[in-house]
């Protein structure tokens, strides 16, 4: 029976959650009811909680997410049950525009459906309920995966778009600078493209992480030129492929040092302050290098990273920080933003 209210978690205010009661979503034709079990909070969610993150609020955030399907409506041809376990893509595309229709639905520039509970805009994650469309839900193959595991579903497939952009063959030294979340996430999944890896950072227990994890070289940015140390450790060439994970545009301009010839460097995520960088033309055409980025996830890589994660081919336990109940969503946030985590989750449900 799916109750006619269910409870979202609004940011309110700068550093303020509020639990709010709202009516569960109708699935129209074409989409599912899903009930989500687990959100983790993304650091969009911990700036919006910081500082509003430019949002309007009240808003209710949340898109890293795993549950179940709850209702199928009359009109939804699908092949999912009720009571499948699923992540599901909650970042709206229009599906119908250049970009979705190349399968780059990450750049998609229709214009998508936009959600609101009681007025209030949302990207459904923290919510106890959410209708999405058959084609943006996934199915997990392992029925039996956890779902705070399972809810790594986006940023992982937000690293395969990454993963994808840099075009790694085997054998090849991959850097990554910033052991974070997203720079653990792409060790995990270079090391299944059989690349060697090389993780740099300033945190020596990030960095001893990403080494358990199973990085091939870690370098202490602050006991040295990690430039330099990436050249070292690649026999003078420099890095077939740099990941640069952290937000500082200065260290964005100082590691294109470490990229070799032929090299691609993917920038991955978004810089504050959002200063400039300067790039010699030479030096690229000389090189052959190729710079680029990397933004959000696409289906193919939500679809690849359901598998990853139903099966345990990449294991994301130890970036599981702490799990939380709804009622503890405040403490949950801030947790979230101590340096001392990765991933917090919040359970929408009573245990």
């Amino acid at each position: 029976m799916i109750p006619e209210t269910m409870k979202v978690l609004a940011v309110a205010a700068p550093g303020q959650t509020e639990i709010i009661e709202v009516p569960t979503p109708v699935p129209a034709a074409g989409e599912v009811l899903i009930k989500i079990d687990v959100c983790l909070l993304c650091t969009w969610e911990q700036r919006m909680f910081r500082n509003g993150a430019g949002m309007q609020l009240p808003f209710i955030p949340g898109h890293e997410i795993a549950g179940s399907v709850a209702a199928i409506p009359e009109g939804t041809v699908t092949s999912f049950q009720v009571g499948d376990k699923v992540v599901a893509k909650t970042l709206d595309s229009c599906g119908h525009c250049e970009f979705c229709y190349r399968g780059d639905d990450n750049n998609c520039i229709g214009t998508p459906k936009k959600r609101f509970y009681n007025g209030i805009p949302s990207s459904g994650g923290l919510a106890q309920f959410i209708a999405l469309p058959v084609s943006r839900v996934y199915l997990l193959p392992d029925q039996s995966v956890e779902a705070p595991i399972a809810a790594f579903a986006e940023p992982v497939a937000c690293c395969l778009r990454s993963l994808d952009r840099a075009g790694i063959e085997l054998g090849e030294d991959v850097a990554i600078i910033g052991a974070g979340i997203m720079g653990q996430l792409h060790n995990l999944l270079a090391k299944k493209r059989g690349a060697r890896t090389i993780v740099v950072d300033l945190d020596q227990a990030r960095l001893d992480t990403a080494k358990a994890a199973g990085a091939d070289e870690i370098i202490n940015a602050s006991s040295g030129d990690p430039v330099q140390a990436i050249r070292d450790l690649t026999g003078g060439r420099g890095a077939h492929v740099i990941f640069f994970t952290l937000p500082v545009p200065k260290l964005a301009e100082d590691y294109l040092k470490a990229l070799g010839k032929l090299g691609r460097m993917v920038y991955y995520g978004s810089f504050s302050p959002k200063d400039p960088i300067q790039v010699n033309p030479n030096d690229i055409h000389y090189t052959e290098q190729t710079i680029t980025g990397s933004y959000s996830p696409t289906s193919k890589g939500f679809w690849t990273a359901s598998r990853l994660l139903s099966y345990g081919l990449v294991d994301v336990k130890p970036f599981l920080s702490g799990l939380y109940p709804l009622d503890q969503a405040q403490e949950a946030f801030q947790q979230a933003m101590s340096p001392d985590t990765y991933r917090i989750g919040i359970r929408l449900w009573e245990a």
